[in-house]
């Protein structure tokens, strides 16, 4: 029969509960970050569509906010660069949205099918 022994988990270092302590702080840090991040991209996005005067400003600080986010590591910095890519070509007017591209793919489709329809109702 094999004896047991207690678990050692009952017992943590003094260096286990600092580093238990450091992701706690560095988590809370993180979450504030992520939710200022958040914010400042959803009034970014509506104030392209309803006021173009504001846009300038909050896009200036939305780009800083995003590479000081970056530089602390608490998003990627090619996720970042992404970020700042997509928007910024949005804010040049230079990209259709996704749906309108897709509408035209579905346009074309059914361009075909009905040519298909009437040759094969007329043989």
């Amino acid at each position: 029969m094999a004896t047991t022994k207690a678990p050692a988990a009952l017992k943590k270092s003094s260096s286990a509960i600092k580093r238990s302590r450091q992701g706690d702080i560095r988590h809370a840090r993180n979450t504030s970050v992520l939710s200022r991040l958040k914010t400042d991209e959803k009034k970014l996005r509506a104030a392209l569509v309803s006021s173009p005067d504001e846009v300038k400003a909050l896009f200036e600080s939305f780009i800083s906010a995003l590479d000081k986010a970056a530089k602390q590591g608490v998003i990627h910095k090619n996720a970042a660069d992404r970020k700042k890519s997509r928007l910024n070509i949005r804010l040049a007017g230079g990209a259709a949205p996704v749906a309108a591209k897709k509408k035209t793919a579905v346009k074309k489709i059914a361009v075909k099918a009905k040519a298909k329809l009437k040759t094969l109702k007329k043989k």
